[in-house]
């Protein structure tokens, strides 16, 4: 048993690890493959989340897990205990009476020590947050026009040197006490931190991105090295005016460092926690060898002294980057430096033409991933399960290539776009399909109210919801659109509470699957939707993203992957393909058309039509056509009539489907059982009545429960020309 254990988790043999995993809850083959791999009680303390995704080859949620509980774990044992020194000659009761009797004459050294406890746990808290804040990559470089974002309390790779020349090289500040000084001194600040950093790569010919906004080792204890905190930005063009100490701080050349630094990119931080807006300000450096080929670069960097109130430059300087610092380089280095500049100049025009002639990017197989992710692997999209949609703006175009999807077992769609209802999705699936239309406020359970009786109220099994998440233009009521800032403080706790209702309280976990269909700009209410549906959902395996363009996806995939890491959501995304071959990629998977015209028997022995939408609204009735399962694809019918055919034959409930593949002759007949022809002679009696005759007949068939009552009803209507 896990109580069982040693005290110290360092201590643990592999079968005490193994021991402590089931106490846990993980399968069995995890637990065999960890003890395979000789994880013993250190090698669990140094475990993370990619070694168990990728070696152990473990789903994302037990990963999780265990790295939470091990956190955990070692939390509980660095919290101090109280040690008693032992006291030869007495015995226990002896110690005990002793301790008493202290601790009750003096209380001043009790509430010493409690305080003193106190602080060595809050430390020992601070110190397990700080080893297990979530990593993230940086924005790309020197990219126009990414819609990125950082996420607070992040963590960027450590400040690197020069790699390869055309990797960059990073280096950080925190800026949190400049940003808020005047404009002068703010400035000053920036420029030098750039210029320096500028100047330095590119001496040594080296791609590099300054990030202001990210903490360095040196500065504000109580952050880790490279953990994104923002800085507030009051006015953009402070910063983007600094650049022009360039002109002041550099004697000749200085175009060439115009071309060189590229200007300022503020780059939005998002905090779950906090509606303040904040950025990190990011400066690129590209050391063009057609620029700065035979050059070497002096600079005299910007200060602002407080004893003469005002800027002044240092004596001229060349610098370089020397791993992960920018240095000067030495009166006695220079006569080698300069020497060196062709060989440097050599070296950048390698990498660049290295960089040029790289092999493209490999060709995925999207549609083959589309299907994967649709169907869990399996060769069609299960009639039975539910699909979740999170939606943003269509454009006309992509409207008109939803087929897939109208033909979809929607169970709810999260729609962001006001105007959904008048011309957007909402619109069209209106079309073709019943839906009723619901707030996020609609998904507040009262107390007094049980699930079952809340689904019943809403109708949520009988037609989908239509959840518009950001108001809707076309109500009269109180539901008008507001921007990002204003939904996070107004409604960011409605889409908590609906999201944890319908993850955890409505629908089982494995019996839906959420979409997030980005067709248009990615904004802060989707991000913290995907977040409160992989919290609750307990993990990412039942989530996918589908978006045809790239630029959309960088917000998504820069959000995302500080929750299930890169790989996770590079494999669980489709982006790239268009919503045409969307839509014809999925409809050959798709087991059921939807769409397809179904027809009704009249009483004088003619046919009408009946509109799936019309079918749709009269929820309460199981109606059968003259065409009824049509619209089931060949493909379809052909992979799964054994197991349907079997499943009857085991006990389960007959379907419609089994009459239909038996008259098509894809299965044997169904035996006819004795009440078949007694209930066919009374439901032709009832057609050969008057036309003044009600137009509701009830025809009643007792039967014990399980002797096939049911199946004799619908054998007797679904024969064919019994209707």
């Amino acid at each position: 048993m896990a109580d069982e254990l040693k005290p110290s988790p360092s201590d643990w043999t592999e079968s005490e690890v193994s021991t402590w995993f089931r106490s846990l809850g993980v399968k069995e083959p995890y637990i065999e493959k960890l003890y395979e791999e000789e994880v013993n009680g250190q090698i669990l303390l140094t475990l993370d989340e990619d070694f168990l995704r990728t070696k152990i080859v473990m789903k994302l949620g037990p990963a999780h897990l265990i790295i939470q509980k091990r956190n955990e774990l070692i939390n509980s044992k660095q919290k101090p205990q109280e040690k008693i020194k032992p006291n030869p000659g007495k015995n226990t009761e002896d110690k005990q009476n002793i301790n008493q009797k202290a601790v009750q004459g003096h209380p001043e050294q009790t509430s010493v020590r409690n305080t003193e406890d106190s602080v060595e746990r809050q430390t020992a808290q601070e110190q397990c947050a700080l080893t297990s804040k979530e990593d993230c990559r940086p924005r790309p470089f020197d990219q126009e026009e990414i819609d990125f974002l950082y996420v607070k309390n992040r963590v960027l790779q450590p400040e690197s040197g020069a790699f390869n020349l055309t990797s960059p090289c990073h280096e950080f500040k925190s800026l949190s006490k400049a940003s808020t000084l005047d404009r002068t001194r703010l400035q000053a600040k920036f420029a030098k931190e750039v210029l320096k950093f500028a100047t330095g790569c590119m001496n040594i010919r080296t791609n590099g991105t300054i990030h202001f906004g990210v903490m360095d080792s040196k500065e504000d204890t109580g952050y880790v090295h490279g953990e994104i905190i923002g800085i507030a930005v009051q006015e953009k063009d402070i910063y983007v005016d600094a650049l022009d100490y360039i002109e002041r701080s550099i004697s000749s050349d200085k175009e060439h460092v115009r071309q060189c630094v590229r200007p300022p990119r503020f780059i939005e931080v998002l905090d779950r926690e906090s509606t303040e807006m904040r950025y990190v300000v990011e400066v690129d450096i590209v050391p063009s060898i057609s620029i700065v080929k035979n050059k070497v670069y002096v600079v005299r960097l910007p200060n602002f002294k407080e004893s003469t109130n005002k800027v002044e430059f240092e004596k001229e300087a060349i610098l370089r980057r020397v791993g992960s610092k920018t240095e000067p380089v030495n009166d006695k280095d220079q006569s080698d430096f300069y020497q060196r500049v062709r060989d440097r100049d050599a070296q950048r025009e390698e990498a660049e033409q290295n960089q040029f002639l790289s092999a493209p990017d490999f060709c995925q197989d999207l549609g083959r991933k589309l299907r994967v992710q649709m169907t869990s692997g399996k060769k069609f999209i299960e009639k039975e399960k539910w699909f979740i949609f999170v939606t943003n703006k269509f454009s006309p175009n992509d409207l008109c290539h939803i087929d897939w999807l109208l033909n979809m077992n929607v169970f709810c769609v999260f729609d962001f776009d006001p105007d959904s209802k008048t011309s957007g999705l909402c619109s069209k699936y209106l079309q073709h399909h019943a839906a009723n239309m619901h707030s996020l406020q609609s998904y507040r359970l009262s107390g007094d109210m049980s699930i079952k009786e809340f689904t019943s109220h809403l109708h949520l099994f009988d037609q989908t919801s239509w959840i518009f998440c950001n108001g809707r233009s076309d109500f009269k009521g109180n539901e008008t659109p507001c921007d990002e800032m204003t939904w996070i403080k107004t409604k960011m706790t409605f889409l908590r509470e609906s999201v944890s209702l319908i993850c955890k309280q409505i629908l089982p976990k494995g019996t839906f699957q959420v979409i997030f269909l980005l067709t248009s700009p990615v904004e802060k209410p989707l991000l913290h939707t995907f977040y409160e549906f992989f919290t609750d959902m307990e993990g990412h395996e039942d989530i996918i993203c589908i978006c045809e363009s790239e630029k959309n996806f960088q917000k998504w995939q820069s959000f995302a992957e500080g929750s299930c890491g890169t790989e996770t959501v590079n494999n669980s995304s489709v982006v790239g393909m268009k919503m045409s071959h969307i839509d014809s990629t999925l409809q050959q998977i798709q087991p059921l058309n939807t769409l397809t015209s179904k027809r009704l028997p009249v009483f004088v022995k003619g046919t009408c039509l009946l509109e799936t939408l019309i079918e749709e609204q009269m929820y309460s009735l199981e109606i059968l056509t003259v065409d009824h399962c049509n619209e089931t694809s060949k493909e379809f019918i052909d992979e799964e009539k054994a197991d349907i055919e079997g499943l009857f034959y085991r006990g389960g409930i007959v379907k419609w489907l089994n009459f239909w593949l038996a008259e098509h002759k894809y299965v044997g007949e169904v035996i006819e059982r004795d009440a078949y022809k007694d209930v066919s002679k009374l439901l032709n009696d009832a057609l050969k009545r008057k036309l003044d005759q009600p137009p509701v007949n009830s025809i009643n068939i007792y039967h014990h429960p399980g002797s096939g009552g049911s199946t004799v009803a619908r054998q007797v209507l679904g024969t064919p020309g019994k209707i």
